[in-house]
């Protein structure tokens, strides 16, 4: 029996899926070995955030004590070096691989033959669709 030809916008979809939550597995597995192996080079210590968490103290009362107050969403992006800044790069990736796979994808359906402008074009929808969600708009 003759396997079926998988149309190649579905496997732009799935490679770039596929690679991107491993980039972002890898990432965020390697993050809490450098936050705890250099505990001073975090944007919060966690000797000092887990047993705040575990005493059950408010997210604002925990920023305040640990980590100098909520300095807003994208902290992470101006502490890179930090471990903790590092995990939240993980997080970023794995969480917004959709929009990216289904960008690629629309492009994929843009080039195909006969194009596929209605799928290329809801493709597109969905990927600002979860970037204006990302984005908490």
């Amino acid at each position: 029996m003759d396997k079926p030809k998988i149309p190649l916008p579905q496997i732009v979809y799935g490679r770039c899926i596929y690679w991107l939550c491993i980039t972002a597995a890898v990432i965020c597995t390697i993050g809490p070995v450098v936050a705890i192996a250099s505990l001073d080079n975090n944007f919060m210590n966690p000797h000092y955030l887990f047993p705040a968490i575990w005493e059950g103290k408010s997210p604002e009362m925990i920023w305040l004590q640990v980590g100098k107050g909520f300095p807003g969403g994208n902290f992470w992006l101006h502490n890179l070096n930090t471990g903790d800044g590092f995990i939240q790069l993980g997080l970023v990736i794995g969480c917004s691989c959709a929009s990216v796979a289904l960008m690629a994808t629309a492009i994929a359906y843009f080039r195909e033959k006969p194009r596929a402008r209605g799928w290329a074009l809801l493709s597109l929808w969905l990927a600002v669709m979860i970037i204006l969600s990302a984005m908490g708009t």
